[in-house]
């Protein structure tokens, strides 16, 4: 009798230890996905966003080709976001913009990859352009709202 008394305590306390360390593993992995990790991961949140505008251009190259997207820029912070607000800079930058649109071809921009090697060709180009903040870069990413070839 005693010893079925002992393994029912055993087994009771066991219970409890698995129990109790597999409440406190889920509170601390419920807690760390709040915090903004995700998949294991840090999510950074977005910057402020400055909507730059529409632009419809020709492209370059032999056929008729049109594109019209809508841009906007993710700035790494209020003050940066300032900066492209300005009205000089926001000018400087629409120019430098259409002047970087003006030499694609219509190859270069049909698929996904053609256009993220654009987005990352804006963001250098307006980087070297307008002068960091604190060290660093203003222009986080370039975004397309829209994105339309003909």
């Amino acid at each position: 009798m005693k010893r079925i008394v002992i393994f029912i305590i055993v087994g009771l306390v066991m219970f409890g230890v698995g129990f109790g360390g597999g409440f406190l593993l889920g509170r601390a992995r419920a807690s760390s996905s709040a915090e903004g990790t995700a998949g294991g991961r840090k999510v950074e949140n977005p910057g402020p966003i400055v909507s730059v505008g529409e632009f419809t251009s020709n492209l370059a190259g032999s056929g008729r080709h049109v594109i019209s997207f809508t841009l906007s820029l993710e700035a790494l912070n209020a003050k940066a976001a300032e900066l492209i607000n300005a009205p000089g800079w926001l000018l400087r930058i629409k120019n430098e913009i259409l002047l970087i649109v003006k030499d694609k071809v219509y190859e270069d921009l049909t698929s996904a990859e053609g256009a993220l090697q654009f987005s990352e060709e804006i963001k250098r180009s307006l980087n070297a352009q307008l002068p960091e903040i604190r060290g660093e870069v203003p222009v986080a990413r370039v975004l397309f709202e829209s994105f339309v070839l003909q």
